[in-house]
């Protein structure tokens, strides 16, 4: 009978596929090394914990935290160049997804998304009544700028979500591609996905102040490694900003999640030096995959794609060494495993259970 209340759209919709949670049942969650969700393997800056004590001591949790946090858009703006007036600060770059399709999606709206990729949007899409039309990329995971082209002609979507370094393949698409793709598709939005930006490099954040058609959005979850406090923020146009906050709840980012993304920026210096420390285990990893025969993609992000499928049977085995990973079981990734790179230290202890599980 409960089934009768479900709307249309969520009668027929696949969820996303959550990775394990056996690891908040473990007792002792510090032998774990939890690499299935792309979180930060460090704790936050410090000055994240000394900010929260100070919030805490002062007290008014009774309170609705700030609508408008100056602060918090002051550093942000500081951070990404760009004035205030391109920026908007959400709970979790997965809300802001969200308020988008709200915002902009109708039902049977066709939306492209390159794939494989983050498979959250399409979920939150579908929701809405929107059509997904995916654009896949070849068996070597690779974006062809040309075929695509020919593709967006054919299909005209209303909007196109690119994930940028790409989610799980670390495919990375230049500045000048998205640039060329919102100027020949003007009447399309282009969602620009840039949870990763930290670790590729690559941002087309400047383009929010010449085209209407374009909305990136971006996390604290990843480089910043404050996952559990939920925060991301939105870079575009003021007109977009403008219609979205028509139904952005501003309360839902509470007042410590608002005070640790401050601390997080405040310390930027500490959020690079993490940056770097990644490159640095993803250079090593990869270098030892490949002595280890394992074909494997790395690309943009802090994580490396492995194809697996002549080991899957022992995926079990990592787990049993508390190694939590990110295992694809359908489509074009079926077979692979997606790591997430810590520090050096975290990384060699991968390669040391890796070996072990090859070796079985």
């Amino acid at each position: 009978m409960i089934k009768m209340f479900e709307n249309k759209y969520i009668k027929r919709l696949k969820p996303y596929s959550l990775v394990s949670q056996e690891v908040f049942n473990l007792n002792n969650k510090d032998l774990v090394l939890k690499l299935d969700w792309n979180e930060a393997t460090i704790d936050p800056s410090p000055k994240v914990y000394v900010k929260l004590r100070q919030v805490l001591k002062k007290g008014k949790l009774q309170w609705y935290p700030p609508l408008k946090n100056k602060k918090l858009l002051f550093l942000l703006s500081k951070y990404s160049k760009l004035e205030e007036k391109y920026i908007q600060y959400y709970p979790s770059s997965d809300s802001i997804h969200e308020y988008i399709a709200r915002a902009f999606v109708s039902p049977k709206d066709k939306i492209v998304i390159i794939s494989p990729t983050y498979d959250n949007f399409r979920v939150t899409i579908e929701s809405f009544g929107g059509h997904i039309i995916y654009y896949n990329l070849n068996k070597k995971f690779e974006f062809n700028y040309n075929n695509f082209i020919k593709f967006l002609k054919t299909k005209n979507p209303k909007m196109v979500y690119i994930c940028n370094p790409n989610n799980p393949t670390g495919t990375i698409y230049s500045k000048e591609i998205i640039e060329k793709l919102i100027c020949k598709f003007k009447k399309t939005l282009f969602i620009v996905d840039e949870a990763y930006y930290e670790f590729g490099g690559i941002s087309s954040k400047d383009l929010v102040k010449k085209y209407k058609n374009i909305i990136i959005t971006r996390t604290f979850s990843k480089a910043f490694a404050l996952a559990a406090f939920r925060i991301g923020y939105l870079l575009s146009c003021e007109e977009n900003i403008k219609i979205l906050d028509k139904i952005r709840n501003p309360k839902n980012v509470t007042a410590l999640t608002q005070e640790a993304a401050i601390a997080a920026l405040e310390d930027k210096k500490y959020m690079l030096k993490y940056v770097v420390e990644v490159k640095l285990a993803k250079r090593y990893f990869c270098s030892e995959l490949k002595k280890l025969k394992l074909s494997h993609l790395s690309g943009g992000g802090n994580f490396v794609l492995i194809n697996f499928k002549k080991h899957k049977n022992k995926i079990i085995t990592l787990n049993k060494q508390q190694l939590f990973v990110r295992e694809y079981k359908d489509n074009i990734l079926a077979g692979w495993i997606r790591i997430t790179i810590g520090t050096r230290e975290n990384m060699k202890r991968v390669i040391s259970i890796i070996k072990e599980c090859k070796n079985e």
